[in-house]
């Protein structure tokens, strides 16, 4: 399993654009690679990123101001999905900016905007799966806390074909415990920290950190700290053959 506690990454946020980021795992990059990537994105108000693929597989959770994607409302909070060679957008955000994380299971090389001459030749086999979850409300502090047993919510249902992909939400009280998904039969999961804290050896981890789960590892136990948990599991569908090779060379 890789870790990042999301207060030691956010003081190094930089300008990029009209907009900010904050890299977690990873840095930018132009060239694939096996390992992980993830950052958050602060967009200023009304800025536009075109419609684009990227070269991996990916999730991007919505988490503060608003805005939409392609043609629906990135509603806070909510997961999106794209399958690698699958287009998506315009995002564009509100009037008050929208921040979001991107989560990758290996290194893209940069965006395709689709307006790329003959973009056509770019493109490889895939799935084309483009997805957008429900929408989770968090819970206030003396709720969650006090919460009376674990709760767990599918956000994003897996449909046949999906190969392993889902998005559930564990709500937990203060001191609870509960096993995460089984990664048999996926691409591997990430656990974000959205709501009160995750214990995890003998480390507490504060909104927006990551915890990275491979599909050869075994389920971790989710286990909140004293105020409670909320947590996303984003969890990738099993690697086809591009998924697999890239960056293995």
């Amino acid at each position: 399993m890789q870790r990042v506690r999301y207060s030691e990454k956010e003081p190094d946020r930089f300008k990029r654009g009209r907009g900010w980021k904050v890299n977690l795992f990873g840095q930018n990059s132009d060239v694939p690679a096996k390992d992980l990537q993830a950052f958050r994105i602060d967009m200023s108000a009304n800025m536009q990123l075109d419609s684009h693929f990227h070269i991996v597989d990916q999730f991007q959770i919505f988490i503060a101001g608003s805005g939409t994607i392609g043609r629906d409302t990135a509603n806070m909070i909510t997961a999106h999905y794209a399958d690698h060679h699958t287009g998506y957008g315009p995002l564009i955000a509100g009037e008050q900016g929208m921040s979001y994380l991107t989560l990758r299971s290996k290194t893209d090389a940069g965006l395709v905007k689709l307006s790329t001459p003959n973009v056509r030749e770019q493109l490889r086999p895939t799935k084309r799966r483009h997805r957008v979850s429900s929408q989770v409300t968090l819970s206030i502090p003396p709720v969650l806390q006090h919460l009376e047993e674990p709760a767990v919510e599918t956000v994003m249902e897996e449909k046949l074909g999906d190969d392993g992909m889902t998005v559930k939400v564990f709500r937990l009280g203060g001191g609870m415990t509960v096993s995460a998904p089984t990664t048999e039969g996926t691409g591997g999961y990430y656990i974000v920290v959205m709501n009160g804290s995750l214990i995890h050896d003998g480390h507490e981890f504060e909104p927006w950190s990551l915890i990275w789960v491979s599909h050869e590892e075994a389920a971790p136990v989710l286990a909140a700290g004293s105020c409670g948990l909320e947590a996303m599991v984003a969890v990738f569908p099993a690697w086809d053959d591009w998924m697999s090779e890239l960056g293995e060379e």
